[in-house]
């Protein structure tokens, strides 16, 4: 995957985009850290997908690898996304198309998700893909989907539009293609223009516990992808 960073007026935009469908092996997650490691001094940024992908997830082709490499995805996934959902700066999602999996995890773990309207799919359909949910996981989407669609959703794990997936509280807002970009930047600069210890403090205070009970619990076992 190629993953670049420019900045707009102290803003990162840090776009995926591998000329697929930007899905996440442990490499790519180490490459989505080290653009984020960039980011140090930036105001807050905006995590960008291609056009009609943000990403559909993890690369499938490792889960019928070795056990020792599905543990080591499972991680990468769990260390990446909780570092997303904890950044002290605003973090916010540019959901370029599809957000499946994965690809609705991160977009999950931003501060703010704008959704691109069209004939693309969002969903954590980890079921229907013989996949566990993480605890940390079921976590994050509780804290974002409405509480009489979670269940009806993660449990059989079903996939919707973006007009769905706006309704239900995986997004926060839906915008033509063309705009997202842009929305994704206005809403981040100013989500910037607060003021920046409070901001991170808040957010410390409203994700930090439940974030660190996820990465003790990683540390004590290894995680599971497959029953």
């Amino acid at each position: 995957m190629t993953i670049t960073r420019a900045v707009d007026d102290g803003i990162a935009v840090v776009t995926l985009d591998d000329g697929k469908v930007n899905a996440f092996d442990v490499d790519r997650f180490a490459e989505l850290d080290r653009a984020l490691d960039e980011c140090a001094d930036d105001r807050a940024v905006v995590l960008c997908g291609r056009e009609g992908v943000f990403s559909a997830g993890l690369d499938l082709g490792v889960l019928s690898a070795s056990p020792d490499e599905v543990v080591a995805l499972a991680v990468a996934l769990t260390r990446t996304a909780l570092r997303v959902w904890t950044e002290p700066r605003p973090m916010v999602a540019a959901v370029t198309g599809h957000a499946i999996a994965a690809g609705t995890i991160l977009a999950l773990a931003c501060d703010h998700a704008v959704a691109a309207d069209g004939d693309y799919r969002w969903g954590l359909n980890e079921t229907a893909l013989g996949l566990v949910l993480p605890r940390w996981v079921i976590a994050l989407a509780r804290s974002n989907v409405r509480a009489d669609r979670l269940e009806r959703l993660l449990l059989p794990g079903r996939l919707v539009g973006p007009g769905e997936a706006f309704e239900a509280g995986f997004a926060d807002e839906v915008a033509p293609p063309g705009e997202v970009r842009e929305r994704a930047l206005a809403h981040a600069s100013a989500l910037a223009g607060l003021d920046r210890g409070v901001y991170a403090a808040n957010k410390g205070r409203l994700r930090g516990e439940a974030a660190a009970a996820a990465l003790a619990e990683l540390e004590r076992e290894p995680p599971v992808l497959q029953p």
